[in-house]
């Protein structure tokens, strides 16, 4: 299945996958950084159980993104 690009061009099922896996990748980073940024600020208005699930959460992002670069590589 090819889908259009909007450019007058289509790309195949290999460079969807890639294209998605690019912007969850950017996305990701961003939102690793503002969390990184944050510190202890994130905390504050959370329990306990929250800011364990926020650095689980956190843990599995970059486990993530290495799994995606070993992948790619």
């Amino acid at each position: 299945m090819q889908s259009d690009d909007g450019l007058g061009g289509s790309l195949n099922e290999d460079e969807l996958l890639r294209a998605a896996l690019s912007a969850w990748s950017d996305q990701t980073m961003e939102l690793l950084k503002w969390l990184e940024e944050q510190g202890d600020a994130v905390a504050g208005s959370r329990t306990p159980k929250q800011v364990m699930a926020l650095g689980s959460f956190r843990t599995h992002l970059v486990m993530g993104l290495k799994a995606l670069r070993y992948a790619e590589g």
